[in-house]
């Protein structure tokens, strides 16, 4: 994310009952063209509500919701799906004073986790939004806090200091991933843009009293990959910006730590998802991008289509798409149901956007892991 989580809180809207077919779809379509059951907000973040079958996915600011959620059930083996936005979770936020972001601040890609503590649930949202300035919002230094509440719908009260905010450059795109030895954070660390590359990485979270977790500090903070060999997310990007890889999502699956990031413009079709191996400890070792470096989620443009559908990474850049063929898919987000099988959502624009203002929606599906190590497949199915 660069100052695209602004512009697409900005103009991200809300467009209730759309299905636009693409033409000429794709022979390597897996999925529904129907946009009607997705989620309708970007960077869609589902949690589990501790000890039900219910999900709550929470999204990205779009007009009209600050922290919009959608709640859906695991029942009989799959979730229901379902297109409504269930309320916003950031309407009665309390702010301390001194607070260290604008409490008008649209939150990018916010990330939400259930933490048991004193005998009770804790809901953390951790979320990007810009510090006080003369600049507009989406200029504005960015870093990451938190807000705590005893319930999911709402009641945020904000931490007063952010969580992490480096000297130099930004701190986005946070999100918390539980594993065997607690719970970790990855985001994209801006201290280490140099040359136009960007990097990601983690930190271990220390929940050190009650609903508070102990600031970052800058040496807490380990990369665990950048895309300086990462042709993908260079490809056609404009000579004035920074070659993005963000959006970490690190999960740990049989026992071995995957990393899924997004690369290249967040507005074009050509943003895809990268899938890196990171072995059996999160932070030990750099991640090794797997796939002969390409992107491992990406649109299969349609050279018969409508202008809009024929850019987007050539055939030597990426390896498959996803269910449905959307264009720009970012922002994945692999996490487990009740019963283990494992799921994922995701970004994509939405086919009724021009390619000049790109709308987002998140979708659902069930993720399908083959193999182990470096060499694992990975399948989204609808």
């Amino acid at each position: 994310m660069t100052a695209r989580g602004a512009i697409a809180a900005a103009i991200t809207a809300c467009v209730a009952g759309l299905v636009v077919a693409l033409p000429s779809a794709t022979a390597e379509e897996t999925g529904p063209r129907s946009e009607t059951l997705d989620f309708r907000f970007p960077a869609a973040d589902p949690v589990r509500i501790p000890g039900t079958t219910t999900y709550v996915a929470y999204g990205a600011s779009i007009p009209g919701n600050k922290l919009p959620y959608t709640e859906f059930e695991f029942v009989d083996g799959g979730f229901q799906r379902r297109g409504a936005i269930d309320g916003d979770a950031w309407s009665d936020v309390r702010f301390p004073d001194g607070y260290w972001a604008r409490p008008t601040s649209a939150l990018w890609t916010p990330a939400m986790y259930a933490h048991r503590e004193d005998g009770r649930v804790v809901y953390y949202v951790f979320y990007s939004a810009a510090l006080p300035g003369p600049e507009p919002a989406g200029q504005a230094k960015h870093c990451i806090g938190y807000a705590t509440s005893l319930r999911h719908t709402g009641g945020f009260v904000a931490n007063r200091d952010p969580l992490f905010c480096p000297e130099r450059g930004w701190a986005i795109d946070a999100d918390i991933t539980r594993g065997h030895d607690g719970a970790w954070l990855t985001l994209r660390n801006g201290a280490w843009t140099e040359n136009r590359v960007t990097a990601l990485g983690v930190a271990k979270l220390e929940f050190d009293r009650s609903r508070h977790v102990r600031r970052l500090e800058e040496a807490d903070v380990r990369k665990l990959i950048d895309n300086a060999a990462l042709e993908w997310t260079h490809h056609n990007s404009p000579p004035d910006d920074v070659l993005t890889i963000e959006n970490p999502n690190a999960v740990r699956i049989d026992g071995e730590w995957y990393l899924f990031y997004s690369g290249n413009n967040w507005y074009a079709n050509r943003y895809s998802t990268g899938v890196a191996y990171c072995g059996t400890a999160l932070g030990d070792n750099r991640c090794t991008p797997m796939y002969e470096q390409r992107a491992y989620f990406s649109y299969q443009p349609d050279p018969d289509g409508e202008p809009r559908f024929r850019p987007g990474l050539p055939d030597r850049y990426r390896k498959k798409n996803l269910p449905g063929n959307k264009r720009g898919p970012g922002a994945f987000n692999a996490f487990q149901a009740p019963d283990g099988s494992w799921w994922a959502t995701w970004n994509y624009i939405t086919d009724a956007s021009p390619l000049d203002d790109p709308d987002r929606r998140s979708r659902l599906a069930r993720l399908t892991k083959t193999g182990s190590g470096p060499a694992a497949e990975f399948t989204a199915t609808w």
